[in-house]
């Protein structure tokens, strides 16, 4: 058996990456991460490489279960990107990411563990996405009994990336991460495309009419659906509209997009609506935002409710604050604030966001807030507190990469009493928070699962300015 096809037999996996993989060692103490394992299993191990000293594989066999190994309820699993912690019992998830955080916090950030709190569980840990993207192909993967077989003619696919395989798309029947429309939807668009021989897209060869499928949803149900081609076929564009709108009821709003480029980046793309409203509506406790078909939103709502009513508790607001909202995006915390706030001031780099920003604070008759289009490190100076007041709270909510050094400098500069950090990333979140422990104390962070059945965690903490003695 060659190197890359060893079995390492009998692995016991005791832990789980920050990336979804299960940790073991062989018998000579080597590291092994292990795709498909689960905790407390002990397997059979594959081994696919050797890097930077450590092994990695996938589970060849189970010999011993683990007591949190649970039965996904996808058929995809383990095949499609959609989903990574299915075979993981919920419960076990989130102590896994409240122990990823912690261990940050403490680790990187050197914060106590008298200042964590429990982890806010998602209540309903399926159906939870309100928009889903989906690719059509000409490349489907190909299902292991289906690799011997001669003459499958069915190559197309709507679904979803297969993990590292950028040319392969699982094609999805059943997917347990939006709800049932969505599944209805996307089933029937692929029946009907394919019995009209609408060629799927080859994005290898560049050639094939349709692209992507997006859909949104509300607590309505509603759907705002979102499909690109390659380029512009009338007789094939007026065909699906009347199908889907004759068969949907749910679909309110569609959207057709052409796009003729190598690649599948959207800013550049042209939207056109082609049936029904411009906007959906969806509500986060006492505000209104609008969907359009370009626009970045919580993907999560119910659990996007509970986090910002954290962010608001921990703001601390009496009425009286000016508060910053840096990365704000659409604006969403910023607006959800602004009741409690004497003013809110957004910052967010993509311009687009700031128009929806400016249409959602229209929508909830807000007078109080105030959003700029720039780069975060360019606009917070001292003119714009000579404008807009010197911030008593500042809520942050980067990206992955967290805070650039130098805007963190010019927080401190502007010290606000009370700084709330949302972040995606609890790695990069507890290196920013020590570079602001000189000014700051953490009081209290607490992680919120978003995202379950996949290892993504988010964490927020409130840091307070430190007395000066």
């Amino acid at each position: 058996m060659g190197r890359k096809e060893k079995i390492i037999h009998s692995v016991q996996l005791h832990d789980i990456t920050h990336q979804g993989l299960s940790v073991g060692r062989a018998e000579d103490g080597m590291v092994i991460f292990v795709q498909g394992g689960v905790p407390g299993d002990v397997a059979d191990v594959m081994i696919t490489r050797k890097r930077k000293g450590v092994w990695h594989g996938y589970v060849h066999q189970i010999i011993v279960e683990s007591a949190f190994r649970t039965a996904p309820r996808c058929k995809h699993f383990g095949i499609c990107g959609g989903c990574s912690w299915q075979n993981l019992a919920y419960v076990k998830q989130t102590e896994i990411k409240e122990g990823i955080v912690n261990s940050a916090m403490q680790r990187i950030a050197k914060v106590e563990t008298a200042t964590a709190e429990p982890m806010l569980p998602c209540e309903e840990p399926y159906y939870y996405r309100n928009k889903l993207e989906f690719t059509f192909s000409s490349r489907r993967w190909m299902l292991y009994e289906e690799k011997d077989l001669e003459g499958v003619n069915n190559r197309n696919a709507l679904g979803f990336h297969r993990p590292g395989i950028f040319d392969k798309i699982v094609d999805v029947e059943e997917c347990f991460l939006q709800n049932i429309i969505s599944n209805e939807v996307r089933n029937a668009l692929r029946e009907f495309t394919i019995a009209r021989g609408y060629s799927y897209y080859d994005v290898r060869n560049h050639e094939g009419l349709l692209r992507n499928l997006i859909m949104k949803t509300n607590e309505q149900n509603e759907v705002m659906a979102v499909l690109s081609f390659s380029q512009k076929d009338e007789e094939a564009m007026q065909a699906i509209r009347d199908f889907l709108t004759s068969h949907f009821k749910n679909i309110v709003s569609l959207w057709y997009a052409v796009n003729a480029k190598k690649n599948d980046s959207w800013h550049d793309v042209v939207c056109e609506k082609v049936y029904g409203d411009d906007f959906i509506y969806t509500r986060l406790d006492h505000v209104r935002f609008c969907i359009g078909p370009k626009s970045f939103f919580q993907t999560n709502r119910n659990q996007t409710e509970r986090l910002y009513r954290l962010v608001e508790e921990y703001a601390g607001l009496s009425g009286t604050e000016v508060v910053y909202d840096l990365y704000c995006g659409v604006g969403s915390i910023g607006i959800y604030l602004a009741h409690k706030a004497s003013a809110v001031l957004g910052i967010e780099e993509i311009k687009e966001a700031i128009d929806d920003a400016h249409v959602n604070a229209t929508l909830n008759a807000l007078s109080n807030c105030h959003f700029i289009a720039g780069d975060v490190l360019k606009i917070l100076n001292e003119e714009l507190i000579a404008q807009y007041g010197r911030p008593d709270v500042m809520i942050i909510d980067p990206p992955r990469t967290g805070i650039h050094p130098e805007v963190i400098e010019q927080i401190l500069r502007m010290a606000p009493a009370r700084i709330v950090y949302v972040s995606c990333n609890p790695s990069t979140a507890a290196r920013d928070i020590l570079l602001m422990s000189q000014a700051y104390h953490v009081d209290r962070y607490r992680p919120v699962d978003m995202f379950p059945m996949t290892n993504h965690i988010e964490v927020v903490t409130r840091l307070i300015i430190k007395q000066v003695e």
